[in-house]
């Protein structure tokens, strides 16, 4: 089965890839071992020692007590990891980096015998933790071994050898010199104390973060289990794309759309086409929606969760079950940091009815994790689940729940006597009313939208302006109306008034012609077509006139319809029919139908359903009571479970190394044995909606095996920005693609390209590439497969369209403005004539380029804090809160690409005098997801580094988020002679625009 060798490969790569940096005293160890390491031999007694631990513990976990045991299993070798060496920091550099402890980065693979004998084992790389390569993301970490581009040129040699230790030995020596251009036994680090004293630890499971999603893979692969929306993600051949919604079906979806979290604005025009396509998706299908930076995610985000709230609460069964993940916790922590900070109105509808309830999220962190600021979340506690909102499940809050519940909605519904159940009946009777009058509305638009063939049909002269702008002039259809009865009524009194004798002898010719001049006459001011009026037939009167009082009256009804339902839903404008008039709306900042259904209707929707749901919670944790499963963890009770905290929190939010942990069951199974144990299975196909966020930033085997628990996905993210930190090196990964047989020849380059394109790969794709494959909407042809949200709010238009020229082909929409009225250029460089060096032979500073940037900020800090300070203040004012004391952290950022230079900027700065507490210095993970007023980006290279390849030219992405990160101001420093010697590169690009934005103004 094709999508079972890609589990098994993902597996396999995230237990290969989760080098985790070995925490030795957590392990079965020994230190400062005596190793001949030319002969591949350990004492003896060490080994045996080791060993014994090793098979007492194996043993010890498949429930074999002592060694009497028949089953007891006997261990004659092991795996193993040896350490040669040590790092620590020094003691000085310690004061300003804040690093301490001991670090082990460079570890040899092996296999160890009883009587101490090495040989290479199986995988013969190192392990080499993650944790200290370049590119960093961790902006605690400062020591360096190398970089991720050195370890997989390293390990594109593999060992040629077969199990002779000699050979092998020779092999790590060349892999260390390859890493860091130094012999393993001279290895040094400036700043940090290499001690060679050996370990060695038993290598056991070292994928701790990762064990979560491992188990989930072999689960699955065990029982030959793949849900259909994981079949779908890993489904090899190309999604058929189905055709984009028309205005038709936008105007029935928005029917659909039912709730919305955020009241203060609306929707923009690509969120809401994102949201109704995503409207339209069947269980097992995928939507991508491709998010560049300040396009309004989160809104996004906040929106479908609120429409799935009410849309279960109108069927009335279980609440949508809705889970939000991301890969690290800074992405995770922005995500509930929005559900948790919602701005509601005032007024007891959007108050929460029970006690101690706080936003629409709930984190589910590891138990280590400490959580701040009031966030409701849950741990996974020796098994069980401990905090919000297990600590509501007693009668002591259900008493207490309940007696608010019920004071709150009778005041609400100004109605006494009720109880929980016909509170949630009454709540749920207004909610479907609601969603019917939604889809009334929607119904009479549609209809109203005729009346220009009901025009057509009356053959009005004036037409065109009869029915201009969507809008009917109805004074002048009045007047047609008046103009055609006044004729009738002519008609009539001629008829009337007629002689006898033309009566009489009608049927004659030429009395015929003269009774049809008259009747004409009384025709030529008639405002409407009267073409098909017969002359020489009375009948022929009567017929135009009924016919054309009867279209008026149609045209009529129509719109007073759609007056009366727009005036019962406190509405006051019309749809917009197409793009043009969407953007025509957003452009003169009107407010259309769409924005105040979303800030009005559907906002009180979702309050309404909120409600509904803290009813039916109370509910059913009474029920839960009265039958003693508070604890119980079977299936039904874990899926119970997950609905009842549904009904507090709407969503969901944890990491994808948590996710699995906590989205299981717990079931006695039959070992091979007579003995019984617990097994944890997952929920697979279980949650109804799975939200990825970041997803550009979320390496394939990391996210792939949640897609299993889930029954349809959104995917945000952007393969533009932030990349993945991949910790598989590439020949690796090729290599395990062989393994697993998902390629059949190791030289196929054909089909690993192919793998690349789809977004399969370990060592160089993305969940966001994995899902744009899977999507089937493409929204522009430039741009990869989904949907895309343009409209971008956070920077000056000034700094957005190098961004927007650079990697987004001109689609964004900037709505900021320029920076007219600010003190300082939006756009700068400043030319650094230093050199770059190699600090302890790992990373890269420029020391020149460091005093430069510490000069501007003593320069320019005082401005800097009076001008945002005033905007503070102003903003304070507006929003009636208290103000808040900027500091300088509060307004700058400085972005570089290298570790190195972000220890040289920190001590700089420090020694000008500079205050850094709290000032963001780092690589562009650093500001991942954040921004600030002014950003400062420290190339580094300097004037010794012409002609090679630069860091930032890789790819549009690293500037691309360097540029983005700023709101106000952008500024350069860097060298002018590399920067300007390439103008395709989007360092030279971006070189070039600063330029040309200087000389315009």
């Amino acid at each position: 089965m094709e999508q079972i060798q890609l589990l098994e490969y993902w597996r396999n790569t995230l237990a290969d890839g989760s080098r985790v940096e070995i925490k030795v005293d957590k392990t079965i160890h020994l230190h400062n071992l005596p190793i001949d390491y030319a002969k591949g031999h350990v004492p003896s007694a060490s080994a045996t020692a080791l060993l014994d631990a090793v098979e007492k513990k194996q043993n010890e976990a498949k429930g074999r007590s002592n060694q009497n045991d028949p089953d007891w299993e006997k261990l004659e070798e092991t795996s193993i990891l040896i350490a040669p060496f040590r790092i620590s920091p020094d003691p000085e550099y310690t004061k300003y980096s804040g690093e301490t402890g001991i670090s082990y980065p460079f570890w040899i693979r092996a296999l160890l015998n009883r009587n101490g004998f090495l040989k290479p084992d199986e995988d013969t790389f190192p392990y080499i933790p993650r944790t200290h390569l370049e590119p960093q993301v961790n902006e605690a970490v400062n020591f360096i071994f190398s970089d991720v581009d050195k370890i997989d040129n390293a390990f594109a040699r593999p060992f040629a050898g077969e199990e002779k230790w000699a050979e092998y030995w020779t092999y790590i020596q060349d892999c260390f010199q390859l890493i860091t251009g130094m012999q393993l036994q001279e290895y040094v680090s400036e700043n940090h104390t290499v001690s060679f004293s050996n370990t060695i630890v038993a290598h056991e499971n070292l994928t701790a973060a990762a064990d979560g999603i491992i188990r989930l893979y072999d689960y699955l692969i065990r029982e030959k289990k793949v849900p259909s929306l994981l079949e779908k993600l890993a489904d090899r051949s190309n999604t058929q794309l189905k055709s984009l919604l028309t205005i038709n079906h936008f105007e029935d979806t928005s029917a659909t759309h039912l709730g919305q979290m955020a009241h203060a604005f609306p929707l923009s025009i690509s969120q809401r086409k994102s949201l109704y396509h995503f409207q339209t998706l069947q269980k097992g299908e995928v939507l991508a929606v491709n998010g560049p930076p300040g396009t309004g995610k989160t809104t996004l985000l906040q929106s479908i969760v609120a429409n799935e709230v009410v849309q279960s609460a109108v069927k009335g069964h279980n609440p949508a079950v809705i889970v939000a993940c991301s890969t690290n916790n800074q992405a995770v922590t922005n995500i509930i940091d929005s559900f948790f900070s919602v701005t509601q109105k005032p007024g007891l509808l959007y108050e929460r009815w029970l006690p101690n309830l706080k936003g629409f999220g709930l984190y589910l962190p590891a138990q280590s994790k400490i959580v701040s600021g009031g966030i409701p979340h849950l741990k996974r506690v020796e098994g069980r689940l401990s905090g919000a909102h297990t600590d509501k499940e007693n009668h002591n809050y259900l008493a207490i729940a309940e007696q608010t519940y019920i004071e709150k909605s009778q005041r609400y519904l100004q109605q006494e006597g009720l109880n929980v159940l016909n509170i949630t009946k009454q709540l749920q009777a207004t909610i479907q009313y609601k969603q019917k009058e939604l889809q009334d509305g929607i119904k009479l638009w549609q209809q109203y939208k005729t009346i220009p063939v009901h025009l057509q049909k009356l053959g009005a002269t004036t037409t065109g302006s009869l029915f201009s702008g969507q809008k009917l002039d109805e004074k002048a259809l009045d007047q047609i109306e008046a103009s055609i009865k006044d004729i009738e009524r002519k008609l009539s009194d001629y008829l009337d008034q007629e002689s006898f004798w033309i009566k009489l002898f009608s049927f004659l010719r030429f009395v015929k012609e003269k009774r049809a001049i008259r009747l004409k006459q009384l025709f030529r001011d008639c405002p409407v077509n009267y073409n098909t009026v017969n002359f020489y037939k009375i009948s022929s009167f009567h017929h135009f006139f009924d016919e054309k009082l009867q279209v008026i009256q149609q045209i009529k009804k129509l719109s007073q319809a759609w007056k009366n339902w727009k005036q019962n839903n406190n509405i006051k404008s019309n749809p917009p029919v197409d793009d043009e008039g969407f953007k025509m709306a957003e452009h003169k900042k009107e407010t259309y139908f769409y924005d105040e259904l979303e800030m009005g209707l559907k906002y009180d929707l979702f309050y309404l359903a909120i409600h509904y749901w803290e009813g039916r919670w109370i509910l059913a944790t009474k029920d839960l009571i009265r039958e003693d499963r508070v604890y119980k963890n079977g299936e039904r009770d874990a899926q119970k479970r997950w609905q009842r905290f549904a009904m507090l929190s709407p969503c969901f939010v944890s990491t994808f190394f948590m996710a699995p942990k906590f989205f299981s069951y717990s079931k006695l199974v039959k070992t091979t044995g007579s003995r019984s144990v617990w097994d944890t299975p997952p929920l697979l196909d279980y949650i109804d909606l799975l939200i990825v966020d970041e997803a550009g930033q979320v390496s394939p085997e990391v996210g792939a095996a949640t897609f299993a628990l889930a029954k349809r996905a959104l995917v945000v993210g952007d393969t533009l920005q932030i990349e993945p930190v991949w910790n598989v090196p590439a020949k690796v990964d090729h290599a395990n693609l062989h393994r697993y047989k998902v390629i059949t020849n190791i030289n196929d380059q054909k089909s690993i390209a192919d793998l690349q394109s789809k977004g399969f790969l370990s060592s160089a794709c993305s969940m966001m590439q994995l899902a744009q494959k899977a999507t089937p909407y493409q929204l522009y042809p430039k741009m990869e497969h989904g949907m895309m949200l343009t409209e971008h709010r956070r920077c000056f238009d000034e700094i957005i369209e190098y961004c927007n020229r650079l990697a987004y082909h001109g689609l964004l929409e900037p709505k900021k403005g320029s920076a007219k009225n600010s003190p300082f250029a939006p756009m700068q460089f400043h030319a650094v004539s230093g050199i770059s060096v190699i600090r302890g032979g790992s990373s890269r500073a420029n020391s020149e380029e460091a005093a430069v940037i510490a000069q501007w900020i003593l320069a320019n800090q005082e401005q800097l804090l009076s001008h945002y300070q005033d905007i503070e203040n102003s903003t304070a004012a507006k929003e009636k809160r208290q103000q808040k004391t900027l500091r300088l952290a509060d307004i700058v950022g400085i972005i570089t690409p290298f570790t190195g230079q972000k220890h040289e900027l920190a001590l700089t700065l420090r020694r000008a005098g500079i205050n850094i507490s709290g000032l963001t210095i780092g690589t562009v993970h650093a500001l991942q997801g954040a921004e600030r007023p002014v950003i400062l980006f420290s190339s580094t290279y300097g004037t010794n580094d012409l002609g090679k390849s630069y860091f930032y030219d890789r790819g549009v992405n690293m500037l691309n988020v360097a540029v983005s990160r700023a709101k106000d101001v952008f500024i350069l420093f860097g060298c002018k002679e590399i920067l300007s010697q390439n103008a395709k590169t989007p360092s030279g690009q971006l070189y070039r625009y600063i330029e040309s934005q200087a000389s315009v103004t």
